[in-house]
């Protein structure tokens, strides 16, 4: 007796699927949190290899190179440490925005030429517009930054050895913090006119700390902030504002050498 043939069941995949990320963006609460933790991290791994280094020394003491070379070692450490970690936590945790180039996204998209040449520009003059901007504020008083008395009596050797966490990592994780985070969550709710304002005036503040508090030197800062939140905004990009950023910082790390 003929009997009908089912038809052959589809076997069924039980390979584990990819991870899938949610495609949202970044929040506020969840932005400034990560700005702090950013400091709080520099804090604490300033502290552990501040500590370590002072351990190292009183227990070696011909052993090991002299104070400023010691805190170039630290200095450097701590930031490779805390950028890891920010970064790290900032593409994991929006991977689905991370090359999203809109409003809403982080901006690890290709740029084009024409505005990595503006960023060049922009941060060649930046620093000659801040300087005159910091120097018509603050008078006759002086303005220096930690990590520039700290280089400026260490040996050439160290100030090189710097020179890479300056002009690249510190720039590269400012700006995945303050024009890709936080830019993006000001946009997404504020506009971009709003947006460039504000994330640049609290690009300028957070780094009082380390000017020792002066206010007249944040209006520089703040000139920096603008033009790579305006990069960001119009190139859909945030490497013109990365090369803006480190192209500020070349120019600021040129003075170590030319103070020797």
């Amino acid at each position: 007796m003929p009997h009908d043939l089912s038809p052959a069941s589809t076997p069924l995949d039980t390979s584990p699927s990819p991870p899938r990320f949610p495609a949202r963006a970044p929040g506020t609460i969840e932005t400034a949190l990560t700005i702090l933790a950013y400091f709080a991290l520099q804090a604490g791994f300033g502290g552990a290899f501040g500590g370590t280094s002072q351990f190292i020394a009183r227990t070696f003491p011909n052993a090991v190179p002299d104070q400023p070379d010691r805190l170039i070692v630290v200095v450097i450490l701590t930031l490779l440490c805390a950028a890891g970690v920010v970064v790290t936590w900032i593409v994991r945790r929006w991977a689905a925005k991370t090359v999203d180039g809109g409003a809403g996204g982080l901006g690890f998209t290709a740029p084009s030429g024409r505005y990595v040449a503006i960023g060049t520009a922009l941060g060649i003059l930046a620093p000659l517009l801040g300087g005159l901007l910091t120097q018509f504020l603050a008078g006759d008083h002086d303005v220096s930054q930690t990590v520039t008395d700290i280089a400026d009596r260490a040996h050439v050797g160290m100030r090189v050895a710097l020179l890479p966490v300056v002009v690249v990592v510190g720039p590269l994780v400012e700006e995945l913090l303050f024009r890709g985070a936080l830019l993006s969550v000001l946009r997404t709710r504020l506009g971009d006119n709003w947006a460039i304002a504000i994330s640049a005036i609290v690009f300028g503040a957070v780094h009082l700390p380390d000017l020792d508090w002066l206010w007249y030197a944040v209006p520089n800062l703040i000139l920096v902030g603008v033009f790579c939140a305006w990069l960001r905004v119009r190139s859909g990009s945030i490497w013109p504002g990365f090369v803006a950023h480190a192209a500020n910082n070349a120019l600021a790390a040129a003075g170590w050498f030319m103070a020797t």
